[in-house]
């Protein structure tokens, strides 16, 4: 087992619990508006985000890789279903996605989030710069312009570094996802589309 930090966090996992109310309610206001669909949360924590998204009255399945967490959220909130699982492996298939994500799994994270699944909103606390590039303020990724005729992605709010236990060295950002009820591409065009993006990325003086 790795090394816990003062607030319970293991630092493998890159456990960073969230504990800005701000935010809290920023993410509850955003999955409200979301509809009646059952949500998934990717890194379930100490539960800062599963005991308000449980207060909704949706069904909800909390995840998190820690045995820990898992044990100490299934004793307190025997009404949602608790789950050790990979945020890499679980299925994307229920309407909304919502997740403290791992810094460093950001990216893996999204990669999967927008090739797999059959969710329609994702809620994401991610790395502020990370969540400012991919939804495309001060310049564009790759991933996000491969990938904006089928999601659209908005820059929701900054978190600051003090809301986390353990302190991160860096701010956080809530990014929203929401896929395109009406794609700008059809689906089979999306290999081509790709590919054509990384070319442009990838060109001479890009």
């Amino acid at each position: 087992m790795g090394a816990r930090t003062p607030y319970g966090g293991r630092e493998e996992l890159g456990q960073n619990f969230l504990i800005h109310q701000p935010t809290i309610r920023l993410v509850l206001g955003l999955v409200r508006t979301s509809g009646n669909g059952s949500i998934l949360e990717l890194g379930a924590g100490d539960g800062a985000l599963t005991r308000p998204l449980a207060s909704l009255g949706r069904e909800l399945l909390a995840i998190d890789l820690d045995l820990r967490c898992v044990q100490r959220l299934q004793r307190r909130l025997p009404e949602v279903r608790v789950q050790q699982a990979d945020a890499l492996d679980v299925p994307y298939d229920r309407p909304v996605i919502v997740g403290n994500v791992p810094f460093h799994l950001t990216t893996p994270i999204l990669r999967r989030l927008l090739t797999t699944g059959t969710w329609t909103q994702a809620v994401l606390l991610t790395q502020w710069e990370v969540a400012r590039k991919r939804a495309g303020v001060g310049g564009g990724t790759l991933l996000t312009a491969q990938t904006s005729p089928w999601f659209e992605f908005d820059l929701r709010g900054r978190v600051p570094a003090t809301g986390f236990r353990p302190q991160p060295s860096v701010d956080g950002g809530v990014l929203s996802v929401r896929r395109r009820r009406v794609p700008l591409l059809e689906q089979e065009d999306r290999a081509a589309y790709e590919r054509f993006v990384r070319g442009i990325f990838s060109g001479a003086g890009a």
